[in-house]
C-alpha cells in the first residue's frame, strides 16, 4: 500500500479536495500501454470561445450562492456545502419530484411525523423496509449462506451500452481511454510510490465527458450548486433478493457520528433519496439457479417447492416493476442507472413494460464484483464508484519481432501430380479406417462399391500403414472381431497378403474372438478358398463350435474367480482371527458336560451330610433303571 498525503474523503469524485484535484495529470497510453504524450489535436471550438465559457462559467459559480431547490439565499461558500448535505436539502428533493412545494428550516423542525412524503431521516435510516431482514442490513449470510456464491463473480455484461469500450476514442493509436482496465487513470504528486496512480471508473463519465475528464472533474467539484441536485441509481438482483436506491451525488455530514463496526464513515455519508429491498424463496437450498433456469434445464418439476418458487418469480418482478413505476420521476432525471444482474431473466425485469429503453446510455454495469443485494451493499458499491482509487500503473505489453517466413520451395509439374494422385488415395485410406473403427460395415461396403476400390486395397501412406498394409491387417490388430468376420466372408478380402515384416492379418491378430473369426470364416469359405496355410490360420471351427468355447471358458473364469474370492475371504478371516488373538489372547473351547458328572461328585460327596448323599445316591440308581430299560 502506498503512502499518500490525504484523506479518503478528499477523493469523492463529486467533491474533490483541492489539492487532490490541482494534482490530477491525465495519463495517455499507446497500443502497447505505453505512457504516451497527450495528442496535440485540438477540438474545433476556439480558444477565444472556450476562455469565454470558462470565464461565463466560474463567474456563475462565484456569484450563484442560492439555492433553486429550497428557495433559500446562502451566505457564503462553507454555508452552501453545508446546506446541500443536509437533511432539509435531501427533503425538498424528493418533495420536488412529488410535485410538492418545498419547506423551510422551520416547517422542516416542527412538521407532522405523519406528513407525506416520508423525511429524509428515513431515507437513511438503519432500520429496514418491509421484505427487508435484519440480517439483510447487516449484509450478513443468515440462513441463506449458499446463496452468497452467486454473487461472487463478475456477471455478464449488460449489452445495452458500450460507453467505455466501444468508445470511437478508443481506436486511436494514442488514447486515455484505451489502458485494458476499467478506469481513467491519473498521476498525481500526491501519491509517493512512482508505480501507483488515481483511478476514476469510467463508467461514471457519459461519452461527452469522457472526451475531458478533468474537466468534468473540476466542473463537479467546483460548482457544487450545479451537482447539489444530481442523482444516479442503483439496481442489484439475483436468488430471489433485490435492491434498489436513488443516490444522491452529495453526500450527508457525518461529523459526530458514532463509528460503526464494518461500516465505513464513506458508507455512512451516502445520501438515498430512495432505497427499497425485496426478497424472495426462488433458489433451492445447495442447488442454486432460479426455478425457471432449472426447468428449461431438466424439464417441469411438479413439487410443492417447485411450485412455490414459480410464483416467488413471478411476485418479484411484479414488486421490481411497480417500484420502477413509483420511481420513474427519478428514473427519467438521474444521470447514471447501475445494474446488477445475474441472468439474462433477471436482467429482461428492468427492460419490460418500457420502464426502461435498452438503449439508454445511462444503463450501465457496475464494473466489479458484487455481495448480495442489500442496502449495505448499494452503499459500499457507490463508495467504490465514486471515490478514486490508488492501482497501479498498466504494465506495457511486450511485442515480440516478427520472425520472416521461409519460402516455399519450387515444385516440379511431375512433384504436384504425384501429389495430387497420392493425395486421393489418403482421402480414401482415411475414409475406410474411419468406417473400419467406427465398425460401420454397410457403409463400408457400399463405400467400396461405389467407388470401386479393389477388396485388397493398400492403405496409404506406406510410412504410416507399413505393418497393416490392408482392410483385413487393421481389422485383426485393432480386434475389430465383426469386421474381420465382414471382411473374409463378404468382400472375400485375401488373408495370405504379408505386411512389410511378414506378417499375415491372422499374425496381427491379439485377442482370441478375432483368431476365432478367422477359423470360422476358414469353416464358412471352405478349403479352396485359399491356401489357409500360408495365411497361418488355425484349423476351422463352426460358429456352434465357437460357442461353446466361450462358453466354457466363461465358466472356467467364473470359477477361477469364486475360488479366488474364496481364498481371498479365507485368508482375510484368518488375517482377522490372528489380529483377535494378538490383541485379546487364546480363547477356550467349551465342552458339554456329561450326564453324570462323576468325578466331580465323587469329589464333593464327602461334602455332603447324610441325607443329602442318600437322595443323590436314589437319583443315581433310579437314571441306572432308565437307562435298563430304554435298551430292553
Amino acid at each position: 500500500m502506498s503512502e499518500t498525503q490525504f484523506k479518503k474523503n478528499d477523493t469523492y469524485v463529486y467533491q474533490l479536495a483541492d489539492n487532490v484535484l490541482q494534482s490530477l495529470e491525465l495519463l495517455y497510453f499507446d497500443g502497447t500501454l505505453r505512457e504516451a504524450q497527450p495528442p496535440t489535436h485540438k477540438p474545433a471550438v476556439s480558444a477565444n470561445e472556450t476562455a469565454s465559457e470558462e470565464q461565463a462559467a466560474n463567474a456563475k459559480v462565484a456569484t450563484s450562492l442560492h439555492c433553486n431547490t429550497c428557495n433559500i439565499e446562502i451566505p457564503g461558500r462553507d454555508v452552501q456545502r453545508q446546506h446541500y448535505q443536509s437533511e432539509l436539502h435531501a427533503y425538498n428533493i424528493k418533495r420536488k419530484f412529488h410535485g410538492q412545494a418545498s419547506v423551510t428550516q422551520v416547517e422542516f423542525d416542527t412538521k407532522d411525523n405523519s406528513e407525506e412524503p416520508q423525511p429524509a431521516e428515513r431515507a437513511v435510516s438503519p432500520i429496514p423496509e418491509a421484505g427487508e431482514s435484519e440480517s439483510d442490513q447487516e449484509n450478513s449470510s443468515g440462513s441463506d449462506e449458499d446463496d452468497d456464491d452467486l454473487y461472487k463473480t463478475d456477471t455478464p455484461s449488460f449489452d445495452v451500452t458500450k460507453a467505455q469500450d466501444d468508445s470511437s476514442l478508443e481506436t486511436s493509436a494514442i488514447s486515455h481511454i484505451a489502458n485494458q482496465t476499467p478506469f481513467l487513470l491519473f498521476k498525481s504528486q500526491m501519491i509517493n510510490n512512482k508505480n501507483d496512480i488515481f483511478g476514476a471508473y469510467k463508467v461514471l463519465f457519459d461519452d461527452k465527458q469522457l472526451e475531458n475528464p478533468l474537466d468534468t472533474l473540476t466542473q463537479w467539484s467546483q460548482n457544487v450548486d450545479a451537482t447539489s441536485g444530481k442523482f444516479s441509481a442503483i439496481f442489484m438482483i439475483g436468488g430471489g433478493h433485490f435492491a434498489g436506491a436513488i443516490v444522491s451525488h452529495q453526500r450527508l455530514s457525518v461529523k459526530g457520528n458514532a463509528k460503526k463496526q464494518d461500516v465505513t464513515p464513506q458508507e455512512q455519508a451516502v445520501l438515498f433519496l430512495e432505497h427499497k429491498t425485496f426478497h424472495r424463496y426462488t433458489t433451492r437450498r445447495k442447488q442454486g439457479g432460479s426455478q425457471s433456469t432449472m426447468d428449461n434445464a431438466k424439464g417441469k418439476a411438479n413439487s410443492a417447492g417447485s411450485t412455490l418458487r414459480r410464483y416467488n418469480e413471478a411476485a418479484l418482478k411484479v414488486d421490481v416493476q411497480t417500484l420502477l413505476k413509483e420511481w420513474k420521476p427519478y428514473l427519467d432525471n438521474c444521470e447514471n442507472i447501475f445494474m446488477r444482474a445475474r441472468s439474462v431473466h433477471d436482467r429482461r425485469i428492468f427492460l419490460e413494460e418500457g420502464i426502461l429503453d435498452k438503449n439508454d446510455k445511462r444503463i450501465k454495469n457496475l464494473p466489479f464484483t458484487t455481495g448480495r443485494p442489500t442496502v449495505g451493499e448499494l452503499k459500499r458499491a457507490w463508495c467504490e464508484l465514486a471515490y478514486l482509487k490508488i492501482t497501479e500503473k498498466p504494465k506495457p505489453i511486450v511485442v515480440k519481432a516478427a520472425t520472416p517466413t521461409p519460402q516455399p520451395k519450387k515444385e516440379t509439374n511431375k512433384q504436384k501430380q504425384d501429389e495430387k494422385v497420392l493425395s486421393a488415395e489418403d482421402k480414401q485410406t482415411d475414409e475406410i479406417v474411419q468406417l473400419l473403427r467406427k465398425g460401420r460395415a454397410p457403409l463400408l461396403i457400399s463405400y467400396i462399391r461405389k467407388n470401386k476400390i479393389d477388396k485388397d486395397f493398400t492403405l496409404t501412406p506406406e510410412t504410416k500403414y507399413g505393418v497393416t498394409p490392408t482392410m483385413l491387417h487393421f481389422a485383426s490388430q485393432n480386434g475389430l472381431k465383426q469386421m474381420v468376420m465382414i471382411l473374409l466372408t463378404n468382400l472375400k478380402c485375401s488373408p495370405s497378403i504379408k505386411n512389410t515384416n511378414g506378417k499375415t492379418a491372422w499374425d496381427l491378430a491379439k485377442a482370441e474372438p478375432v483368431k476365432q473369426a478367422f477359423q470360422i470364416a476358414r469353416h464358412t469359405l471352405g478349403e479352396d478358398f485359399t491356401s489357409w496355410d500360408d495365411a497361418h490360420v488355425a484349423e476351422p471351427l463352426s460358429r456352434e463350435a465357437a460357442d461353446e468355447i466361450n462358453r466354457k471358458a466363461e465358466e472356467e473364469e467364473k470359477n477361477e474367480a469364486k475360488e479366488i474370492v474364496k481364498k481371498e475371504l479365507q485368508q482375510v478371516k484368518e488375517r482377522q482371527q490372528e489380529d483377535y488373538e494378538k490383541k485379546n489372547g487364546k480363547g477356550h473351547k467349551l465342552t458339554s458336560a456329561p450326564v453324570v458328572p462323576q468325578i466331580s461328585m465323587q469329589q464333593n460327596l464327602n461334602s455332603l451330610s447324610d441325607d443329602q448323599r442318600m437322595r443323590l445316591m436314589r437319583e443315581q440308581r433310579a437314571r441306572a433303571a432308565e437307562a435298563r430299560m430304554r435298551q430292553k
